[in-house]
């Protein structure tokens, strides 16, 4: 946005509606900032592995996939769950 642009094309928005509608509307740089590493963990082990495990997480979705893309790994799993706390308790 601070280079121009007018808008997102965005993943963690599936998530995050909420917050993500601030950013983009209210150009809220520290609610951005708050993001930054579930963004990086979104595409940490490719696109839509990150974001199911998160919507799982959430209760949104159940985490299926189709092959050749397989379920975030562990690791991720655990990465994103702290996240997802840290994001939760910075509300």
């Amino acid at each position: 946005m601070e280079a121009g642009g007018a808008g997102l094309i965005s993943v963690a928005s599936n998530a995050f509606p909420e917050d993500f509608w601030h950013i983009v509307h209210d150009k809220d740089r520290a609610l951005q900032a708050k993001y930054a590493e579930m963004v990086r963990l979104l595409f940490a082990e490719g696109n839509p592995v990150g974001i199911k495990a998160v919507l799982a997480q959430k209760g949104i979705i159940q985490n299926y996939l189709r092959l050749p893309l397989v379920p975030a790994s562990k690791e991720l799993q655990n990465k994103i769950t702290q996240e997802l706390a840290y994001i939760k308790k910075k509300q």
